[in-house]
């Protein structure tokens, strides 16, 4: 429609009746619960002419009218053979291609069901239209036709590149009901009548056939003395309405330049006294296709498009994290010829030969993994599994990525291979053979097969492997599980905390007598009650395994910076565990935090209490001091600083001045050592730009926090 063409037809203007009529319709104030409105008889007024096959249709507001102007607000124009519509808005000059109750009304107009027009242009209205209606209404419906003619107009765009795409999908096999009956659903029954001397033969729903049966009992599963398939038993008395669970197929087939794999959901259902003609419904939902070298380039899945119909709908191609379906069996009788070709060099056929998997799960894992191709044609099920299931820890578990051979990506021998796979090893199995690989330490299989089903890795063991041989250690927890009926992780944590503890407590862990103690919860329980606090003591333990010197290096300094007054006491810790207990007392992270343990054992800095002399046992302030006595942090509960430091700063820099007279060569020397560390470390938090991002202190730069809290010690800087 040409718009020059639509404002040239016959103006519409409001009659001397519509006038009339608007004039006595005069306003209404209705109170509402939110205040009032104003209401009309009629919301609005309408004119129609027709004009060469086009409809006009003028709209008036009756405030308008009232006021004495006869021009409509809008003029709607129809063209019903094209199925077009426009709308001119007269008072804003501008085109609309609105429908008429999304156009801007007043809202006496808006909601009012009456809108008035002559019996002659209402019946023009519909004769034109074909509407039951000559009113706004009929107009209305006539526009969302349109409209939904033009959505489903580019609706048909989009789904018809994906029907043509899908087009060359092959029919399935002629035999495909009945491999989706026999093999695809996996879940079989055995029917039998109920008898008190037993039944002796019942209905198997895979052999389709009475067989044989022996005392058999309601929703027991045994093998199908004929079949050998598990089978689930169903008295016919009782079981009544009976579908097996929902299982998974595939079907991968050619398609164009490559293939195409195809997922299906089917179940079984059995009516009560019909167990003999089942109903098996199988559904396909799913379509990925593939090219000639095993690339996932697109997918199709079946679901509700647009709200509207059931249908192909394009869907992305599956990720290899996807922890989705757990898979189901692949029709076989496709696939040599794709084996020659297309899945030569996936590993894929090898794999389905033996294992229920996702197709196209597997093929997404490849392309992030293409080892796994070598894995799957070694025939190691169980670490293709793995693979699928974590593929990124798989990933980190290969030895070297870009081997040529499986053993080198392994890191084990060709021996050590015919191991893995005669055993079905997993990736804990693995690592064991390297383990024996590393150490020149024979492990027996038997062994490995028993720590791989306790779930027991290498690194569970790390804290024992030098003191006992990998036999030992087996035999040692099996005995302990025997004894006090516990878990072997319950044995090893109880193991791995003894030991802690026992090295906090000065005892000889190299002696057998203590590493393989007898009866270890009793001496664990022992321990805990020597230590009091067993988690710090087993923490402690931990800390000076990997920082010997802590303890030492804190004994060392005691006399050197320990100070007092009559208000302030500053004392030095004697050992790991008073600094734990300063952390958990002040709730703040010194004691958790490596870095301070790293600055403790290469005296880079110090951790000190601040207390009231008046109360010396009871936490205040925790600091960080340099060996030349700069303070670099002081901090109180939850590694807050409250108003109360300003006055204990006297006496901190008192101290200072106290501990500069005390302060040897070596003391000073590590303190200049310290300040070129703490500005280095300052400048890379500046240019890293870190923020504090919880606590009082949050938005803040880390590194202006800590210049803040910085107490240099002046006396020793001025020399």
């Amino acid at each position: 429609m040409l718009k020059k063409e639509l404002l040239s037809i016959q103006p519409l203007i409001a009659t001397n009746k519509m006038m009339k009529t608007a004039a006595a319709d005069k306003p209404k104030k209705v109170k509402l619960s939110y205040g009032e409105r104003i209401e009309y008889e009629y919301g609005a007024y309408m004119r129609c002419h027709i004009h060469e096959g086009i409809l006009k249709v003028a709209f008036f507001l009756t405030e308008h009218m009232r006021a004495g102007g006869r021009n409509p607000v809008y003029e709607l124009y129809i063209a019903k053979e094209k199925r077009k519509f426009i709308t001119y808005d007269r008072l804003r000059e501008k085109w609309r291609n609105s429908k008429l109750n999304s156009l801007e009304w007043p809202q006496y107009a808006y909601l009012s069901n009456a809108k008035w027009i002559s019996k002659s242009d209402s019946n023009a209205i519909k004769d034109y239209l074909g509407s039951k209606t000559g009113d706004m209404e009929g107009l209305l419906d006539f526009q969302e036709e349109i409209r939904l003619e033009e959505l489903l107009k580019q609706h048909k765009k989009e789904t018809d590149a994906w029907d043509k795409d899908l087009a060359p999908t092959q029919m399935l096999p002629k035999d495909w009901n009945r491999w989706v009956d026999k093999v695809g659903i996996r879940q079989n029954y055995i029917f039998y009548e109920y008898s008190k001397k037993g039944a002796v033969t019942g209905y198997c729903t895979f052999c389709g056939k009475d067989v044989p049966i022996k005392q058999p009992r309601y929703d027991a599963q045994k093998r199908c003395l004929r079949c050998h398939n598990i089978v689930t038993f169903k008295s016919v008395g009782k079981a009544g309405f009976v579908a097996t669970g929902s299982y998974q197929m595939y079907l991968i087939q050619r398609f164009r330049n490559g293939f195409m794999i195809r997922q299906f959901v089917g179940f079984r259902k059995y009516s009560k006294g019909e167990y003999k003609t089942p109903e098996c419904v199988c559904n396909e939902v799913r379509r990925s296709i593939y090219d000639e070298n095993g690339k996932a380039l697109r997918a199709y899945f079946m679901g509700l498009y647009k709200q509207r119909e059931t249908r192909w709908i394009s869907n992305g191609v599956c990720s290899p994290s996807y922890m989705g379906e757990q898979g189901g069996r692949v029709y076989g009788k496709t696939l040599p010829n794709l084996a020659k070709n297309e899945l030569s060099r996936t590993g894929l056929v090898e794999v389905l030969r033996t294992e229920i998997i996702d197709p196209e799960k597997y093929l997404a894992v490849l392309n992030e993994i293409p080892q796994l191709e070598q894995i799957a044609k070694a025939k190691l099920p169980q670490l293709v599994h793995e693979c699928l299931t974590s593929y990124q820890n798989f990933r980190n578990m290969l030895h070297t990525k870009n081997a040529s051979s499986l053993t080198m990506m392994l890191g084990i021998s060709t021996h050590e291979l015919k191991r893995l796979r005669g055993n079905n090893g997993c990736m804990s199995f693995l690592e064991w053979l390297r383990l024996e690989r590393a150490t020149g330490k024979i492990i027996q299989d038997k062994d490995i097969k028993w720590l791989c089903h306790e779930k027991i890795v290498t690194k569970d063991i790390r804290f024992i492997m030098n003191k006992m041989s990998i036999l030992q250690i087996c035999n040692y927890i099996r005995r302990q599980m025997s004894v006090y009926k516990r878990t072997s992780k319950e044995i090893l944590t109880t193991w791995a905390d003894y030991l802690s503890m026992a090295k906090r407590l000065k005892m000889n862990t190299d002696d057998e007598i203590i590493f393989r103690v007898n009866k270890l919860v009793q001496r664990h329980d022992d321990l805990v009650e020597r230590c009091h606090e067993k988690d710090v003591a087993i923490q402690a333990g931990q800390i000076a395994e990997s920082y010997p010197n802590v303890d030492e290096i804190c004994k060392s300094i005691k006399e050197k910076y320990e100070y007092a007054d009559d208000e302030y006491t500053i004392l030095v810790p004697t050992c790991i565990e008073d600094i734990l207990f300063e952390g958990r007392n002040l709730h703040h992270c010194i004691a958790n935090s490596e870095r301070y343990w790293e600055r403790i054992e290469r005296r880079e800095t110090y951790v000190m209490f601040l207390r009231h002399s008046s109360d010396v046992d009871k936490a205040y302030y925790t600091l960080e001091v340099e060996p030349n006595g700069t303070i670099r942090q002081k901090r109180t509960m939850y590694d807050r600083q409250e108003p109360d430091i300003e006055g204990a700063k006297v006496f901190l820099k008192k101290w200072q001045a106290v501990v500069s007279k005390r302060l040897t060569s070596e003391d000073l020397e590590l303190g200049k050592e310290s300040r070129v560390l703490r500005f280095q470390s300052y400048a890379q938090l500046r240019e890293e730009q870190k923020i504090i991002h919880t606590g009082e202190l949050r938005g803040k730069l880390l590194v202006d926090v800590l210049l803040a809290d910085l107490m240099e010690n002046a006396d020793v800087l001025a020399n």
